[in-house]
């Protein structure tokens, strides 16, 4: 390995690092949530009646007095 495939391999491995440090960071922190696979948004979603995610509930209670 030379000097520039060194510089170059380690760059793109901190590049990597830095990411997977990012991404799970938002998840242990709750900034992203992957408990609805179906629909972003809750008003395009066909099973809202039925969704037991906590704020879908919330809103939905809200909603129906």
């Amino acid at each position: 390995m030379n000097r520039k495939e060194f510089f170059k391999t380690t760059g793109r491995l901190l590049i990597l690092g830095g990411i997977a440090a990012s991404a799970g960071y938002l998840v242990v922190n709750k900034k992203v949530s992957a408990s609805c696979s179906v629909s972003p948004s809750c008003k395009n979603c066909g099973k809202v009646s039925n969704c037991v995610n906590p704020e879908v509930k919330e809103e939905r209670d809200g909603k129906e007095k």
